[in-house]
């Protein structure tokens, strides 16, 4: 089974958007939305970044692997 896109209900009536591995797992909680509209844009606006938008790696280690993908010309995975 491929993941999911799960919309739950937050507090004071809003609603969160809960991404879903094709095993299960929790993969990423949205922001609230205030309502469910909303948080439906919110899913076709993550589906969007999803498909195009670039990796932006603020990790600690970030400067190590940007300079191992520049001297090997391909993305290392970990």
């Amino acid at each position: 089974m491929s993941g999911y896109f799960k919309l739950v209900d937050a507090h004071d009536g809003a609603f969160r958007i809960k991404l879903i591995s094709g095993d299960g797992a929790l993969m990423a909680v949205s922001a609230m939305f205030p309502t469910k509209e909303a948080a439906a844009a919110g899913i076709e606006q993550l589906r969007e970044i999803a498909g195009t938008g670039p990796v932006v790696d603020h990790s600690k280690d970030a400067d190590v692997i940007a300079d191992a993908n520049r001297n090997s010309g391909t993305a290392k995975a970990s």
